[in-house]
């Protein structure tokens, strides 16, 4: 067994007729590349425009001088690629495959020949209705985007035809404390001309290479013939527990011996372990409680798309990991092997599941392959401990809200027909683990019954981010307890998204600031462990992941992520090391937020701002340049300082606390920028406005920290309304600004002003003005319905510099569009101690106001 990955040439886009054409008259261009490869990992960034990514793609690769052997067998396997495949052997079409998420392999002998031999492979990625997915929240990269193997055996074999698995499964039937056994089921296929007298031998040894175990039986297996074989080992003493806290693995090597020789072997891991779910007592691991908890992970890089190395895919499970998890939701799809054996030596365990996401196809072909699917992820995967849910659908009513009304009902009872036939397959596939369904908050799912169906429900929730309060969270789970107290409950999805550009001292609902998320999942947290029938919980996401249609914060990325896209981890990712981590946690839980800009009050000369860290020892004391700020005891993993500042400047933050046997400490610079609210006062002035937000902005490219907004005081600066009150138009689910990256500046914007004045000293200024329209009907996806095209004639906005016309009727929609931004700057004089003051028309919209001086 070896890698093909290297050496291919690929071609994007559809080749008509590819298979009709000779050598001489084929001018298809071809760019080398290597496996893994998605064609599509740069489509999303955000300077691309929203174009149909979805494509096709062709690969071919030469194996030159290959000598086939009569005596042996030759396979194509592949780990994963996206999603309907069509392997071409010498122009001959030698197999297909649908679904993009696990492996699937051929039998390519009766199609090589001695010499060269061309491999073509078309990979089509193109919506298809009868694929699960049909639409997700992630982005659906198209290739060969895991490893491919060339595999080698003998006529007799373990076959590699029963859903692409090893042919071998291993089960620990009887385990405690100290002892287990082992059950090994074996596959064979003997595809040699003559009948085959063997042995089918197990060796089970630990960690040191100490065998504790051989099994052998003696088969006879006639020409062209498969056989299914089971070995039970006699009760093995002095085992070691498989556990988070101690992943402990032995290893099977499972062989077929042919005249006392091995022919194929197959080695995989045990974990002995045993577990148990419960309504009232949650999770128990090995006869112990367990909570469960952790997070959810997409398996995606910026660049990358999802064609990851294995050391990538190991590193985010040792992020996990590192946090303190015991748990991880693979969401929404079986994802590569790597992540499984990282799993099971890191003591991580599993929900996977099958990506049947947001709706269903009312098809046969959708069900088949649906099925199909769920059989492949069980039998590829069933050797892992780690793995302890097999799931099969999530959030599959969410996109009933889109159906005709009058095929919702139909589209119901297909759902709860399919995901009945799903939940059969499962549980007559493993009968040793559980079952599971992931729903968002839609009565739908207990009206229907379809909660019902599987072993553990899973609730994707979102109390006060998307709807509610953080308080409700809490309530809704009470009630489900009490309304179906033999219901297994497992929290599959919480979380809110969070910017680290984004800043504000009074969090809000969607804001996506790193407070708001913090407070957020502090709540949560708290809740679920306060909660002993709550299984388990899996936040969303470990990282920030690619969602081609998504409109957030940050274009096509889902930011709910406890670290960014390049796993920089963010201050909420220290909350939960606090939470679970049985090492010593001290972390000051500003890291995303050590440039700040303060605007001061009228009065003021200093400011104060919060400081929080996360631990998990008993107490701690701060220190602010060496000057201790007092010591504080731990509540719920956190203690805050209100820390005073009395001047801009570079400060160090210091906190120290005493474990056990040592004291521990860490350390953060900051740098604190005080705004005076005396205009005059401020020498090289640069002010920049966050029009119509909360929160402060920090442009990452500049440096640059855009204000919150805020009401016009003598002397200061601010926005004069006509009646008084503050208008803002803020957009409730986000909205993706075209050709810009700093759509939280552009996200807010106020309307109804009257003038914004900023009362500065005598001299020139750089005025700039920050406008953009905004789709008049909320999105919270990028293929949400948009309005049509306007004509214009919606907003017609005039605006005013120190009496200077600077903008002259601009029709926003018809000069530039729905959110395409307009950034345009004048150079004003203020004089005669009368500052600078923008007038503007009645209906007129701004995101951001920045006001430099100019020598």
């Amino acid at each position: 067994m070896e890698t093909l990955n290297a050496g291919w040439q690929f071609h994007r886009g559809d080749i008509k007729n590819y298979f009709l054409r000779s050598p001489a008259t084929d001018n298809t261009q071809w760019q080398t590349i290597n496996i893994p490869h998605t064609w599509n990992a740069t489509d999303i960034l955000p300077q691309h425009k929203r174009t149909p990514y979805r494509d096709i793609g062709f690969y071919k690769k030469t194996i030159r001088n290959f000598v086939k052997q009569n005596d042996q067998r030759y396979y194509l396997y592949f780990e994963g690629a996206n999603q309907e495949t069509d392997l071409y052997i010498n122009n001959q079409k030698a197999g297909n495959h649908k679904g993009g998420y696990t492996a699937f392999c051929f039998d390519i002998t009766s199609y090589l020949k001695t010499g060269d031999n061309v491999i073509t492979i078309r990979v089509n990625s193109l919506f298809n209705a009868d694929i699960p997915p049909l639409s997700a929240d992630f982005t659906f990269f198209g290739g060969i985007y895991r490893d491919v193997y060339m595999i080698t055996t003998a006529g007799l074999h373990f076959t590699l035809s029963d859903y692409a698995s090893s042919g071998v499964y291993i089960e620990t039937p009887a385990v405690n404390n100290t002892n287990g056994t082992v059950k090994v089921k074996s596959t064979i296929v003997n595809q040699t001309p003559v009948s085959q007298k063997f042995v089918l031998q197990t060796i089970i040894t630990d960690q040191e290479n100490k065998e504790i175990s051989r099994l052998n039986k003696e088969l006879v297996i006639a020409a062209g013939q498969q056989l299914t074989a089971e070995q039970l080992s006699n009760n093995i003493t002095g085992i070691r527990l498989w556990s988070p806290d101690k992943p402990y693995l032995y290893r099977a090597e499972t062989q077929l011996l042919l005249n006392n020789q091995v022919i194929d072997e197959v080695t995989n891991p045990i974990g002995f372990r045993w577990f148990k779910f419960g309504p009232d007592s949650g999770f128990q691991l090995n006869g112990k409680p367990l909570k469960l908890m952790g997070a959810n992970r997409h398996q995606d890089y910026p660049g990358m798309g999802n064609a990851l190395p294995d050391e990538i895919h190991y590193s985010d499970m040792k992020l996990l990991k590192d946090m303190g998890a015991n748990f991880v939701r693979l969401a929404h799809y079986p994802q590569d092997p790597a992540v499984l054996h990282a799993a099971d030596e890191l003591g991580l365990l599993v929900w996977e599941e099958i990506p049947l996401v947001n709706e269903i196809t009312i098809s046969k072909a959708y069900n088949d392959n649906a099925r199909n699917m769920l059989h492949e992820m069980i039998r590829q995967h069933y050797n892992h401990p780690s793995v302890i849910l097999w799931g099969y659908m999530n959030e599959i009513y969410w996109k009933h809200r889109f159906i005709d009304s009058s095929l919702v009902n139909l589209h119901t009872q297909k759902t709860i027909e399919l995901a009945k036939q799903l939940e059969a397959i499962a549980r007559s596939e493993d009968k040793n683990r559980y079952t599971a369904m992931a729903m968002h908050n839609y009565p739908l799912y207990e009206k229907s019954g379809l909660s019902d169906i599987p072993m553990i429900a899973g609730w994707n929730l979102y109390h006060g981010w998307y709807y509610d309060n953080f308080e409700d969270f809490g309530k809704f789970m009470d009630a489900q307890h009490k309304l179906h107290p033999k219901r297994i409950h497992l929290i599959s999805e919480y979380g809110a998204g969070s910017d680290p550009r984004v800043h504000t001292d009074k969090p809000v609902r969607f804001d996506f600031s790193i407070e708001g998320q913090k407070r957020f999942l502090e709540s949560f947290i708290k809740q679920i462990q306060e909660r002993p029938y709550i299984a388990g919980a899996t936040v969303w996401n470990l990282i920030d992941f690619s969602s081609e249609m998504r409109v957030d914060a940050t274009p096509r990325i889902n930011n709910k992520g406890l670290t960014t896209v390049n796993r920089t981890p963010k201050d909420a990712y220290y909350l939960y090391q606090a939470a679970l981590s049985k090492k010593p946690v001290l972390k000051i839980a500003e890291t995303d937020y050590q440039q700040r800009c303060i605007q001061l009050k009228s009065g003021q000369q200093e400011a104060i701002q919060t400081i929080d860290i996360y631990t998990n020892l008993a107490k701690a004391e701060l220190f602010l340049n060496n000057q201790s700020l007092g010591s504080k005891a731990t509540a719920d993993h956190k203690i805050s300082w209100d820390v005073l500042f009395k001047q801009s400047g570079e400060y160090m933050l210091k906190i120290v606390a005493q474990g056990d046997t040592a004291t521990y400490e860490d350390r953060l610079p900051i740098t604190v920028n005080l705004v005076p609210s005396d205009l005059k006062t401020i020498k090289n002035m640069d002010l920049a406005i966050n029009a119509g937000s909360h929160y402060s902005f920090r442009d990452d490219h500049s440096g640059t920290i855009w204000l919150p907004d805020q009401p016009y005081q003598p002397g200061s600066w601010g926005y004069i309304n006509p009646d008084k009150k503050p208008k803002i138009e803020k957009i409730a689910s986000l909205e993706d600004i075209n050709n810009t990256d700093l759509d939280p500046l552009y996200q807010s914007m106020r309307t109804g002003m009257k003038q914004y004045k900023f009362d500065v000293a005598d001299g020139w200024y750089e005025v700039e003005l920050l406008c953009v329209e905004p789709l008049p009907k909320m999105r919270r996806f990028a293929d949400s319905p948009e309005p049509p095209p306007h004509p214009g004639g919606l907003r017609i906005m005039s605006v005013m510099i120190n009496n200077m016309p600077f903008l002259h009727d601009v029709d926003l929609i018809k000069d530039y569009g729905y959110n395409n931004p307009l950034r345009e700057k004048i150079m004003v004089k203020a004089s005669n101690g009368n500052g600078i003051t923008l007038d503007f028309t009645p209906n007129a919209i701004v995101s951001g106001i920045r006001v430099r001086a100019v020598e």
